[in-house]
């Protein structure tokens, strides 16, 4: 966010406010659902509405996108970066990252190719396609995805710790189902030079599991720390295929995942992402017949599901969403925008939506006798964790 400040007035993005009125503005909440279309030079699709990738991660400010499949105008895989709420458009980077390429989640500290290597986000947004790898590990290939553990749960806090997992890829017609694995990693990283000195190698998983889920899953999602994946057993013993959520061991190199099961939604949609640790709701989101639902885990809530939407605006998700860390739940979506007296028009961009002002949410809350973590999402908490995620990175604010 770009603040200027003379004699007690306060310029943001054009708009002049005085200080007093701007603290207001800053205590108050964020729209419950903000919607951010792209320009068409990014490129357009077949139905004339600019492209939007088919498999997006959303960095914890909210203020990047990893996109894959941008298309022509931009290359393989993409950096989006959305404004801060009400403030512009939206700004495109190039990478050298193939399809599938996917970030470290938690820190965003590195963005990994499907063949393992690890660059700096901010070396990307520098360099652009020029941006150099620092190291190579982990899982590799398609539909991998990896997690920085967070200091409480490792041994040796000198080293970065990343936890990756994938499965494999399988025929055509078994793409994306198979015996998981996961891989932790540490890292001596001093900032000019990075390598990887624990290496647990692959794992497979889930063995002690295979009495009651079978031995084969699909859609796997690890969490934001690192110490939980969601997944659905192609062939569980009991009931049908559903999606649920286990518990992985902390980062001890050699030990077992036990794979404890922690919840099951009883349904089977697409990825379940998680939000970040430290809430009580522990929230979860996916999507499921281009909408996109999400989920508070504490016990009372487990059953109710609740879906973002708009009663004014046809929103289609085009991708799993993400969570930044303050609670906002980010997707790529098409709409169409209908102003009164004229037609309506068709876009394609990113929707910003604050789970703890959906009116169903708030309402079951209230009825199970249990308190939101806050009752919304505001402009300080957006403009903190952004300026949190740029100071931690190295990026300009």
């Amino acid at each position: 966010m770009k603040w200027q400040v003379f004699a007690g007035v306060l310029a943001v993005s054009g708009v002049w406010l005085t200080t007093a009125s701007a603290d207001v503005a800053e205590s108050s909440c964020i729209p419950p659902l903000t919607y951010l279309p792209l320009d068409p030079s990014v490129g357009l699709d077949g139905n004339g509405v600019p492209a939007l990738g088919t498999y997006e991660r959303i960095s914890p400010d909210g203020r990047f996108v990893l996109r894959s499949y941008s298309g022509a105008r931009l290359g393989e895989v993409s950096l989006m970066e959305l404004p801060a709420v009400g403030e512009g458009g939206v700004r495109a980077y190039r990478t050298p990252l193939s399809n599938e390429a996917f970030p470290v989640q938690g820190s965003w500290r590195y963005v990994v190719d499907v063949d393992g290597r690890h660059f700096r986000l901010g070396d990307v947004l520098r360099q652009q396609a020029q941006a150099q790898p620092v190291f190579r590990g982990g899982m590799r290939g398609f539909y991998a995805a990896a997690s920085e553990l967070e200091s409480g749960a490792v041994a040796d806090r000198s080293l970065v710790w990343i936890r990756s997992m994938s499965w494999p890829q399988g025929d055509r017609s078994g793409q994306g189902t198979g015996p998981l694995q996961v891989r932790t990693i540490g890292v001596r990283d001093s900032g000019n030079r990075a390598e990887v000195v624990v290496d647990t190698g692959p794992q497979f998983i889930c063995g002690s599991r295979q009495s009651l889920d079978g031995g084969v899953y699909t859609l796997p999602m690890i969490s934001v720390d690192g110490l939980e994946f969601s997944a659905i057993p192609i062939n569980p013993k009991r009931g049908q295929p559903s999606m649920r959520v286990y518990g992985l061991s902390v980062a001890v190199p050699g030990q077992e995942h036990a794979c404890d099961l922690r919840m099951d939604l009883r349904a089977a949609p697409g990825k379940a992402v998680f939000a970040f640790s430290g809430r009580p709701s522990a929230m979860l989101a996916y999507t499921d017949n281009a909408s996109v639902h999400f989920v508070d885990r504490r016990t009372a809530l487990q059953d109710q599901v609740f879906r973002i939407e708009d009663a004014h605006t046809q929103v289609l998700a085009s991708a799993f969403p993400g969570f930044t860390r303050d609670g906002r739940i980010i997707f790529g979506a098409s709409w169409k925008e209908c102003a009164s007296g004229f037609p309506c028009v068709d876009r394609a961009g990113y929707v910003v939506a604050d789970p703890y002002q959906n009116a169903d949410y708030r309402q079951q809350l209230q009825r199970v006798g249990l308190r939101p973590d806050k009752l919304c999402v505001t402009h300080a908490d957006v403009r903190a964790e952004r300026q949190r995620f740029a100071i931690a990175r190295g990026l300009p604010q």
